[in-house]
């Protein structure tokens, strides 16, 4: 069973690990795009990219929530 715990240790520093990194990345494109001196058309290109990285975030939060559902649904079952 160690085996199975130091899994699920790894899974959720990863699951956890992805979540920092990504809300990182949005607030440093956010910095940027605020940024008085940031030209037009990549402040555009900008605010689009956190758009979907925002949407990806927002995925990956239900994602993890089914995924920790399933995995509760597995142990009923074992």
């Amino acid at each position: 069973m160690k085996d199975i715990d130091e899994m699920t240790d790894t899974t959720e520093l990863l699951k956890k690990g992805i979540k920092k990194q990504l809300e990182s990345a949005i607030v440093t494109l956010q910095l940027i795009h605020q940024y008085e001196e940031c030209p037009k058309n990549i402040s555009k290109m900008l605010y689009n990219q956190i758009g979907v990285l925002v949407f990806c975030n927002e995925e990956l939060d239900k994602l993890f929530k089914y995924l920790n559902f399933l995995d509760g649904l597995i142990d009923y079952i074992s």
